[in-house]
């Protein structure tokens, strides 16, 4: 009897046991909104990563910057050195200058007059081609034409002047600046107050402009200061200060690029420019008479040798200037991939920067979902290594080409962040959550709640009557109900 007993309870104690674990949840029909979503994975990377290279061949001499610098565009980050430009430049300054007198003597001309050629005999020269009587062109005015593009600086020739003995007397009739910049050398200084690259101010009469140190010799002593704009009055006392408002020392404004325009005889005739007009190479900048007997115009191969030692010229400063190497874009250092004592030739890369312009996403999404992405859809993101970073976004772009690995094919999606915690660093791993289709207020019970044979969807009710249903958009959590359910109904699962 006790044994009975005892068995009794344990079918009940299983029973009860059993009905536990059976228990349905229950849930009502309810009205709401439904976002159906497609999920991707990728990293967070800058939106601009630029290169920093090396646009001239040489030695890096300095690294002015390290990892982790704030950087503004323009800043010079790094120095290059070439031994032999120096003197290379020099010697293409010379060679410029005699073809510049070459071309002085042959200059071209604006008015001409064609005559008669004739033989030694005193005949009448024939071309031999028409027939008709050879013609040789003549002009008694020169015209002076700018060398090369820049701003007048000086003019130191008047209406009636003798041109030679003005040229003669100041070594040029104008005076271009051919870079768009002054400088000011100082001599005399602490050693240790200016750094190659520093910024510094420099202040005289109706000037207040920035500066950059270009050159220091003799342990910092001696130093060259490069004035951005050359709008500035030549020979203007100035004053150099650091950017904390430590006086530096003084001197005067300077061109940093000046170039000579030479004139060979003949008197002025009249001037095209004045001081202060920007130029541009071949721009007329006065007129020549001359009294003597015409000259026969045959300047080609003058104009052709100027011309090529100019270029030689221009190219051997812009890589002089090119020797500085400064930042692109304002932003941080990300890289630095060479170092000091590096030979280095054009297009070598130093560094990498990290722009300031902001983060940008790019998804991987399965190819099972990829069609159901377009631009402009809603994306929610999570940070892993942040797990209350709030960040958003739509898509921007999708790319035509799939990525397969182990079976798996993806498609990387673009994403435009419209909400970017400060907190998320480039290179942090992301998921996120694509709104594909989105409807609002419709009703809507637990997917769980669902249940699908070969007839289509049907869920039970509170009485365990199955009633069939019919759906629409369907997400891992709620589905929506078109018909076979009203809206405060309950059903069990």
């Amino acid at each position: 009897m006790i044994q009975k007993r005892l068995c009794c309870l344990m079918l009940s104690a299983l029973a009860a046991g059993m009905g536990a674990t059976a228990q349905a949840s229950s849930a009502t029909a309810r009205t709401a909104d439904i976002v159906k979503t497609v999920y991707g994975s990728g990293t967070v990377q800058p939106e601009s990563q630029p290169g920093v290279y090396a646009l001239t061949d040489g030695t890096l001499s300095e690294l002015l910057v390290e990892l982790g610098d704030e950087v503004a565009e323009g800043q010079v980050v790094a120095q290059l050195q070439d031994d032999e430009l120096n003197a290379e430049i020099a010697e293409l300054e010379y060679t410029l200058q005699t073809a510049q007198e070459s071309v002085a003597d042959v200059e071209t001309h604006t008015q001409y007059v064609y005559r008669q050629l004739y033989d030694a005999e005193g005949d009448k020269r024939i071309d031999v081609n028409t027939g008709e009587p050879l013609l040789g062109k003549f002009s008694n005015e020169i015209t002076i034409r700018a060398p090369a593009s820049g701003r007048i600086k000086a003019i130191y020739i008047e209406a009636g002047d003798d041109a030679l003995a003005v040229y003669r007397d100041k070594g040029a009739v104008m005076l271009l600046s051919t870079d768009g910049r002054m400088k000011v050398e100082l001599d005399g200084l602490d050693g240790a107050l200016l750094a190659l690259g520093d910024t510094v101010y420099v202040a005289g009469e109706g000037i207040e402009a920035e500066g950059t140190v270009v050159s220091l010799t003799r342990r910092g002593t001696e130093a060259v200061i490069e004035v951005i704009g050359d709008e500035y009055p030549m020979d203007t006392p100035v004053a150099v200060s650091t950017a904390d408002g430590t006086a530096v020392g003084e001197g005067v404004l300077a061109i940093n690029k000046p170039l000579a325009v030479s004139a060979y005889g003949g008197t002025i005739k009249g001037i095209a420019v004045k001081e202060g007009q920007e130029v541009s190479r071949y721009d007329v900048l006065a007129r020549i008479v001359w009294d003597e007997i015409p000259l026969y115009l045959d300047n080609d191969l003058a104009l052709r040798e100027y011309a090529k030692a100019l270029a030689e010229l221009e190219s051997a400063r812009a890589k002089l200037d090119a020797l500085t190497v400064v930042a692109p874009c304002s932003g941080k250092v990300a890289s630095v991939e060479a170092s000091e004592g590096d030979s280095v030739t054009d297009g070598t890369k130093i560094m990498t920067l990290v722009e300031d312009t902001g983060m940008t996403v790019a998804l991987s999404v399965d190819e099972l979902d990829i069609l159901s992405v377009q631009p402009g859809q809603e994306v929610s993101l999570t940070v892993d290594a942040l797990e209350d970073a709030q960040m958003s976004g739509v898509v921007e772009k999708i790319a035509p080409l799939g990525n397969t690995g182990s079976g798996v094919t993806t498609y990387d999606v673009y994403i435009e962040l419209t909400q970017v915690d400060e907190r998320v660093l480039g290179g942090m791993n992301v998921s996120g959550e694509i709104a594909i289709e989105s409807l609002r207020d419709v009703l809507i019970l637990p997917t769980d709640a669902l249940r699908k044979d070969g007839e289509g969807y049907y869920v039970t009710m509170e009485d365990g009557s199955a009633r069939r249903v019919s759906v629409g958009v369907i997400t891992d959590d709620y589905t929506q109900i078109i018909e076979g359910i009203s809206e405060g109904e309950t059903v069990q699962y």
